[in-house]
């Protein structure tokens, strides 16, 4: 017995495998494996199904920037596109040109890789999605799956086609030639039901390392302000995603497409992940390349209306908790038709409520032209229900977004600050006093009255001459006018919006 214990003083370290046993099955080391496995689960379901996009330009051809055309840009060194552009450092070096004497003959010129990107199979039949800045202005594409068979368009012209692109999302959806139905492919979520906090898990090709797996969570959802796209709904998220990850999935735990990646934040003069990724929402992405599928372009529904956030004072000056200002409507657009007006508050475009225009944007983009779109609108304090069946957005047409409007301070028209004159059925204002209470507004997006502009409406009381604004002023609310304002540009363009002008002294 005591050289047991003495053994076991010794050699105590002999019970240690009987607690690394104990350790291994504790309920909390299991759920780790647990995740474990199911992290890689995610990505041996996945990976078969993400692609590697190289595309190819004819050497001496200029390099083209990399933000789709007619994107706003942001600085360099806070905004950075995945898609390498002119001064991509890892493109492969222009070959030196041959000696005079030794050129017998010139030789067709190659294509060089200026850019690499990444994209993901989304049908068996070999569709699949990227974005559209990854293949722009290219000459050839080479698609390489994750079995390395390489896909060439410039040694086999049907390789690789380009099925459609939408500039407007910056998606674009090609195919692959192969057997039918031979792809793995992944399926989208739905984003809609995405909850911050959850997993998030990108696969690509980051500075040409291909198949890099990453992992983070859900940062956030529904962001929109971007300066990217007025139709995308973007996913936040930390997954480390960096140049060369643009156009490929950013999935959930169990390995669905909640998004796909287009570009990040960066810091200063890193050109890396900082931890502020976006990937273009799953119900989005999947809206587009059905449409691009089915025909080869997307058809947006249309409203025609102008539409104007609410601050605080327009939402007690309409008697609304929330919704979207109608500022005004397109003659003969879809809106006109059903019976909208300016001065409409949209809460509801169906089941789903709106409080900011680019969410009553969203929601009207997710049907097509030619579907009946309700909207619950609130007028006069009342809920009224339209049915509007949509009409097609054109390339050059979009739904404004006149902004929000702002404060200020006065009571009667010459509290008010203003000299009006008639002309033509119409009140124009001649001058505005810089001492009234009108000169002290600006509203959110910059926005002061200024002489020229016409008043439509004061206090939603329509006006034709000075005695109607008059008389409407007599309906002042809380302290504050209402005026709505048409202003025309010199090329004849006009814009209307609805402004707050809040009066001096205490508010009733």
């Amino acid at each position: 017995m005591f050289t047991g214990a003495l053994a076991a003083m010794l050699f105590g370290v002999a019970e240690l495998p009987v607690q690394g046993a104990e350790a291994s099955s504790s309920p909390a080391l299991a759920t780790a494996q647990h995740l474990e496995e199911a992290f890689a689960e995610v990505v041996d379901k996945a990976k078969p199904a993400v692609v590697v996009i190289t595309n190819r330009q004819t050497a001496g051809q200029q390099r083209q920037a990399f933000l789709p055309e007619g994107r706003e840009q942001m600085d360099p060194q806070d905004f950075f596109e995945f898609f390498w552009g002119p001064n991509n450092p890892y493109r492969s070096p222009q070959r030196e040109p041959r000696p005079r004497d030794q050129r017998r003959q010139a030789p067709k010129p190659r294509s060089e890789a200026v850019g690499k990107g990444s994209g993901v199979l989304i049908s068996a039949d070999g569709y699949l999605v990227t974005n559209f800045h990854v293949i722009k202005d290219n000459e050839y594409l080479e698609v390489k799956t994750a079995d390395d068979k390489v896909y060439d368009n410039e040694k086999d012209p049907e390789a690789v086609k380009i099925i459609g692109i939408d500039e407007e999302t910056d998606l674009a959806v090609l195919k692959l030639n192969g057997p039918k139905n031979s792809f793995p492919f992944l399926s989208f979520m739905d984003s809609d039901k995405l909850r911050v906090g959850q997993w998030a898990i990108a696969i690509g090709a980051p500075f040409e390392l291909d198949y890099s797996v990453t992992v983070g969570c859900v940062s956030q959802i529904g962001r929109y302000n971007r300066a990217v796209s007025s139709f995308n709904n973007y996913i936040q998220t930390d997954a480390s995603i960096n140049p060369g990850n643009s156009g490929g999935p950013l999935l959930n735990i169990k390995g669905e497409i909640l998004g796909i990646n287009q570009y990040i934040y960066t810091g200063g003069m890193s050109r890396g992940n900082i931890g502020l990724g976006f990937a273009i929402a799953s119900n989005v992405v999947k809206y587009v390349s059905e449409s691009l599928i089915a025909d080869g372009e997307v058809s947006r529904a249309f409203l025609g209306v102008a539409m104007q956030d609410l601050d605080e004072q327009l939402l007690k000056q309409f008697d609304v908790e929330y919704g979207v200002l109608v500022s005004d409507v397109v003659p003969g657009e879809a809106a006109e038709k059903a019976g909208i007006k300016p001065g409409d508050v949209v809460q509801k475009v169906g089941s789903q409520e709106v409080t900011s225009s680019q969410e009553l944007l969203q929601a009207v983009a997710k049907h097509r032209p030619g579907e009946d779109i309700v909207l619950s609108v609130i007028r006069s304090q009342k809920t009224v229900v339209f049915t509007i069946k949509a009409g097609r957005r054109q390339s050059n047409q979009v739904a404004r977004r006149d902004g929000a409007a702002g404060s200020a301070k006065t009571d009667e028209l010459d509290q008010l600050g203003l000299v009006l004159q008639e002309q033509e059925g119409k009140v124009v204002i001649q001058e505005v006093f810089p001492d009234g209470a009108v000169a002290q507004v600006r509203d959110e997006d910059g926005r002061q009255v200024m002489p020229g502009d016409i008043i439509h409406d004061v206090n939603r009381h329509a006006v034709s001459k000075v005695e109607d604004v008059r008389e409407a002023l007599k309906d002042t609310r809380n302290k504050t006018v209402v005026l709505w304002l048409e202003r025309k540009s010199r090329g004849g363009a006009s814009m209307r919006f609805f402004i707050a002008i809040p009066l001096p002294g205490e508010n009733k």
